[in-house]
């Protein structure tokens, strides 16, 4: 194995070890001028696009065949703590990083929920089975409307790994119906972390968490969850 494969392997090999618990139409704000922009949003205000930031850029080390499946991302603010399924949640009431990123396109998608609205941050593995079980729940939502109005729901791929079932994740995404918006979630190969979901606490796939419009984290869980589990989080976060 040459030595880009050992990094990536640590880095994965950590990550899936941090993250074993995968057993466990409003989008983000968008580049003001990248045509995914939403129509009347403001653009978020403390971020650039995450490919000119010296500290969001993809490492020259990863393998070639994660290009256009690992992104730049761009993390303003403090990471939350880890997800443990404690009660109270420690990250409850503390605001959230803004997250810019790149989509599977290459167009900037960011994760400002004080810019966007009240918003709901999916973190998916495309090897998981939990989160192709639970990408047919959200899209049920979404099609049935229930989703309420003012919601943003962006997607983040994360915990990329070439040799596990489903890969692209771009693809598999396509294929699973997936219509929100989409980061190509990033790889510190010094941290051996992947970028945004480390900022945000992600312990396990899926991993979902709720920003209310004053940037602050209403809830997270990790796992799967019914629709009328989802909705009811939703509520009682948000109050939407």
């Amino acid at each position: 194995m040459n030595s880009s494969r050992r990094i990536l392997a640590l880095v994965v090999a950590g990550a899936v070890a941090t993250l074993a618990a995968c057993g466990g139409e409003s989008g983000p704000i968008a580049d003001p001028d990248d045509n995914n922009s939403a129509a009347g949003s403001t653009a978020a205000p403390v971020v650039t696009d995450p490919s000119e930031a010296p500290l969001a850029t993809i490492s020259p080390d990863l393998p070639e065949e994660l290009e256009g499946s690992v992104g730049p991302v761009l993390v303003v603010g403090d990471e939350l703590p880890a997800f443990a399924d404690v009660v109270p949640d420690p990250a409850i009431g503390v605001e959230a990083p803004v997250i810019a990123g790149k989509d599977f396109e290459g167009r900037t998608v960011r994760i400002d929920a004080i810019a966007g609205g009240p918003t709901m941050v999916v973190f998916l593995a495309h090897w998981c089975p939990h989160c192709n079980d639970e990408i047919p729940v959200i899209n049920e939502l979404r099609d049935s409307g229930a989703f309420p109005d003012g919601l943003n729901i962006v997607g983040v791929s994360t915990a990329v790994n070439a040799g596990r079932p489903n890969f692209p994740p771009g693809r598999w995404l396509e294929q699973m119906d997936w219509s929100y918006p989409v980061i190509m979630d990033g790889v510190d190969m010094e941290r051996e972390i992947f970028i945004a979901g480390n900022a945000l606490g992600v312990t396990g796939f899926p991993f979902t968490v709720l920003i209310d419009a004053d940037g602050v984290v209403v809830d997270r869980w990790s796992g799967e969850r019914e629709p009328e589990e989802i909705l009811g989080a939703i509520s009682a976060g948000l109050g939407i």
